[in-house]
């Protein structure tokens, strides 16, 4: 392994499954410490475990994110545990099992959808910068989602929490270019996890959706979590350092459809 990231002092959150738990195993290979962060114990504590036993350094972190306490004690652990920080990674996010019309969206749903995916990130990032901005600068990646920039009908709260995550990466981008912290979005299509898989089956309709899906991406097939992964090892080392307030697409093509 080439060791791009070697010695990156990094915090994935959401970490425990699909492409968080992918990032934090390619990121360790890559030569970074990585604190891996997630609800679950037992998966958290596995995805270390992976990491440990390729030979790389991860150490497990349980909160919150979307409370201020939360999200700032996770950060203060992973920053304590790894004598700093040089890249986040916020990846944790949820989506809705059973899409519906915008006027029949329970408020409640509405609302943890928003405070997981957009106001946690929002916590991590705001805990985070200066701890950064201690280290001379770093990376921040965003797992955003083409969901940003397309309408998925049914689904607005999600749409528009990710929506709301590029902006908040623009604005670090902007503010925070001149002290050295790069921000940048990835916007993931169809990948799959065990979240796609979820909400394939959640659909109940014989994998009609899935297989519409499929046609709308030109690549001919859906991402795997290592597409993403390797995006983004790529915006976190310093092959990027020019790359920042950027929203890049990782869709097979589906949003130019």
């Amino acid at each position: 392994m080439s060791q791009r990231l070697d010695r990156k002092r990094t915090l994935v959150t959401g970490a425990s499954s699909g492409i968080g738990r992918e990032v934090a195993r390619r990121f360790a290979a890559e030569g970074a410490a990585v604190a891996v962060a997630g609800r679950d114990e037992e998966r958290v504590q596995r995805t270390c475990q992976e990491i440990s036993a390729a030979g790389g350094r991860a150490i497990p972190l349980l909160g919150d994110l979307s409370t201020e306490e939360g999200a700032s004690a996770v950060v203060g652990e992973a920053a304590a545990a790894l004598g700093g920080l040089d890249a986040l990674v916020n990846n944790a996010g949820i989506d809705a099992e059973h899409w519906k019309a915008v006027h029949e969206w329970e408020v409640d749903l509405f609302d943890r959808i928003l405070a997981t995916n957009l106001r946690g990130p929002f916590l991590v990032a705001r805990a985070a910068i200066p701890h950064l901005l201690d280290a001379g600068g770093g990376s921040i990646v965003h797992m955003s989602s083409v969901c940003a920039i397309t309408v998925w009908a049914g689904d607005c709260a999600y749409d528009i929490s990710k929506a709301g995550l590029n902006m908040l990466s623009d604005h670090i981008a902007v503010e925070y270019g001149s002290r050295g912290i790069r921000s940048n979005t990835l916007m993931p299509g169809a990948i799959r996890t065990e979240l796609h898989e979820s909400v394939m089956e959640a659909m109940g309709d014989g994998g009609a959706f899935e297989r519409e899906l499929l046609a709308r991406h030109p690549i001919g097939r859906f991402g795997e979590v290592d597409d993403v992964a390797d995006a983004c090892v790529f915006l976190c080392s310093d092959e990027a350092l020019f790359l920042t307030g950027a929203n890049i697409s990782i869709d097979g093509a589906y949003s130019r459809v």
